[in-house]
């Protein structure tokens, strides 16, 4: 299986693998998995290398999903699982968490009216615009209660652009450090607390 990177910090586990087996090499690999349900070539490898991937870090888990449709797994551990393009990403930790990762392009630029607060970030271009939208998503799915609403709920401080570094953010008046780093095409953020 294609694991890109794989480490450990801030008291969580991080695993990214690229989509690059085929699906039935992946069927072979994940044979104890159940992937019939899902129609998509694209979301059964999704689905399959989101199990590979944690059981590469916990190892005899399995995931279920709460009311609200986040994943958990048996452990009692929290976890928050992306997929983009050919990248899947998946965390675990003793904290809540939320992952996303993203890839690249023009979408978030032209939909950034949607979610982002009138002049609160100068010079937006589709690499920040998608790194904001990535903020946002990871603590929506830290969140797991569904009913945000990005623009408001989820302020971004503003933030000079780096290949890694932390985002300051406010959701409910409470204040939240985003950690990101730039994978290639993509960004990866998280949220653990």
């Amino acid at each position: 299986m294609g694991i890109i990177k794989k480490y450990t910090e801030n008291n969580c586990q991080i695993a990214i693998c690229d989509l690059n087996e085929s699906l039935t090499e992946l069927l072979k690999l994940g044979a104890r998995f159940d992937s019939s349900n899902f129609k998509t070539e694209k979301r059964k490898k999704d689905f399959l290398v989101s199990r590979l991937l944690l059981n590469e870090l916990e190892p005899n888990q399995q995931i279920s999903y709460n009311s609200n449709g986040a994943p958990e797994i048996s452990n009692g551990k929290h976890i928050s699982i992306s997929h983009s393009k050919n990248l899947v990403a998946i965390i675990i930790s003793d904290k809540k968490v939320g992952l996303d990762i993203e890839h690249i392009s023009e979408k978030p630029l032209r939909l950034s009216p949607k979610f982002i607060t009138d002049n609160s970030h100068q010079d937006l271009t589709k690499e920040k615009a998608t790194l904001i939208w990535c903020c946002k998503e990871a603590v929506f799915k830290w969140h797991q209660k569904g009913s945000i609403d990005f623009k408001k709920d989820i302020l971004i401080s503003p933030f000079i652009m780096k290949e890694k570094g932390k985002i300051e953010t406010h959701f409910n008046k409470t204040k939240h450090t985003l950690y990101y780093t730039k994978i290639d095409t993509h960004y990866l953020v998280y949220v653990c607390k």
